[in-house]
């Protein structure tokens, strides 16, 4: 069974934590901790594979900010002072903590790596305007433990293929996952405190994506460009390697900043 700690002081979140059968969810009873202080203590004497946390904006930033630097895979799960959706927020990170542990292959997966999956897996569904709400991006940045900070600006960019175009239907059989993932290999780095990330989603739609990190500051490049024109040159440069190793002609169709990440969601548009 998995083990959760639950870090509050707030009696409301620990009267509808009491009130789920935990053990019905997969779960032990979780252990309670009132501060940072003791949460900190509770993680270093004993075994948790995820945290909830329902403390104040300064004490939950400063326990956040404990967990980037000690604890960067736990998963971090949501709280409230309702019982149905802390149970409904335990089933979603249960299926987090079975796909970290699930045995599926010969080869051996850390837990950083699955998470990287299951966070790749988020902001696709992200990039596609599958995600409900704001506050379902932060839940599941903070709960698949990313780095990227949802209420900063952002960049969003599409590249398009040539119209006439059959790379996808003809020599690379594997689909879109294949190009996602070449694109993933040439697109996916850091660039002056700037993530990016690259998707290809249903109707041959490559989307990028921009998002300044957690405790960064972005920084201008050597020009002193705007974070577009951070993205717009480092998309050029990565779309000439695409052209030299794939033979595939990309151009850049739209290029806009979003408030911040939250805006992708679904009732933001």
């Amino acid at each position: 069974m998995y083990k959760l700690l639950l870090a509050t002081d707030d009696q409301a979140i620990r009267d509808a934590f009491a009130a789920v059968k935990w053990e019905m969810l997969g779960y032990r009873q979780p252990r309670v901790a009132a501060s940072v202080e003791e949460a900190v203590n509770s993680l270093n004497a004993h075994h948790a594979d995820a945290i909830a946390i329902g403390l104040s904006a300064e004490e939950d930033a400063a326990l956040v900010e404990y967990l980037l630097e000690a604890r960067p895979n736990l998963p971090i799960m949501a709280v409230s002072r309702n019982s149905g959706h802390v149970e409904n927020h335990a089933v979603e990170l249960r299926k987090l903590l079975n796909r970290i542990h699930a045995d599926v292959s010969n080869t051996t997966f850390t837990t950083a790596e699955q998470l990287q999956v299951a966070r790749h897996d988020f902001f696709r569904a992200m990039m596609d305007h599958r995600i409900p709400g704001r506050k379902d991006v932060e839940r599941l940045l903070r709960l698949t433990r990313s780095k990227m900070d949802p209420h900063k600006p952002c960049v969003v960019a599409e590249l398009s293929m040539p119209e006439d175009s059959d790379f996808l239907k003809g020599r690379w059989q594997y689909g879109p996952e294949r190009l996602e993932l070449a694109l993933r290999n040439i697109f996916g780095v850091e660039v002056h405190g700037l993530r990016i990330l690259s998707c290809v989603l249903p109707g041959e739609r490559i989307v990028l994506l921009g998002c300044p990190m957690l405790c960064r500051e972005i920084d201008a490049d050597a020009e002193g460009n705007s974070m577009t024109g951070v993205i717009t040159t480092h998309v050029r440069e990565c779309i000439d390697h695409v052209d030299e190793f794939l033979g595939l002609d990309l151009k850049i169709s739209s290029i806009r900043i979003l408030p911040a990440l939250t805006a992708m969601a679904r009732d933001a548009e």
